[in-house]
């Protein structure tokens, strides 16, 4: 791999006990294709947080892409459940049409491909979290949300009026596990 000069990598991996970040990526991967000049990617990486003392903020991973001289990296940190924390690192623009187990924290960029889209938080979703989603992700097809808590209510009777989250393209809408 050492004559590699362009690489796509989408990569989810379960059952590490830290999160993949630019120094990870740099000492692990990018020091052995020294012709690499086009790195577009989306790794997602997965830690159980049982017995684990994880603090690792989305800062801290930007940080280090940052430090490495990648100033197009994003990244969102999302506890999924009691027991698990999810990293997802990716190149600027997002170039792939999938992006799962983010919570309602993400960049405020344009995901322009994203089709798909899976959200799973523990935190309860609102209005504006379905206004941003449908602002961010214009060609969304498929979303799937999960979240165990309840929903904040509106007041029917209140006099407030509300943006329509629009998806024109959506086909697919699957809650799960969502309490009202």
């Amino acid at each position: 791999m050492s004559y590699l000069e362009k690489l796509t990598l989408y990569l989810r991996i379960k059952d590490r006990n830290r999160f993949i970040d630019g120094t990870h990526l740099v000492n692990e991967m990018l020091v052995n294709v020294p012709q690499l000049h086009s790195f577009t990617f989306y790794i997602c990486t997965y830690i159980d947080t049982v017995g684990l003392i994880h603090k690792s903020a989305s800062e801290d991973i930007q940080r280090t892409f940052i430090n490495i001289g990648q100033h197009h990296v994003a990244s969102i940190v999302n506890c999924i459940n009691d027991t698990q924390i999810v990293c997802s690192i990716f190149s600027i623009p997002f170039t792939f049409d999938r992006l799962e187990d983010i919570g309602i924290i993400f960049p405020n960029i344009i995901f322009s491909r994203v089709t798909y889209l899976l959200v799973e938080d523990v935190v309860p979703f609102n209005h504006e979290f379905f206004v941003r989603v449908a602002r961010a992700f214009s060609l969304l097809k498929t979303f799937r949300i999960f979240n165990y808590e309840s929903q904040s209510l509106c007041n029917i009777n209140s006099s407030e009026s509300y943006e329509i989250a629009k998806y024109p393209y959506l086909t697919y809408l699957h809650m799960l596990s969502a309490k009202y």
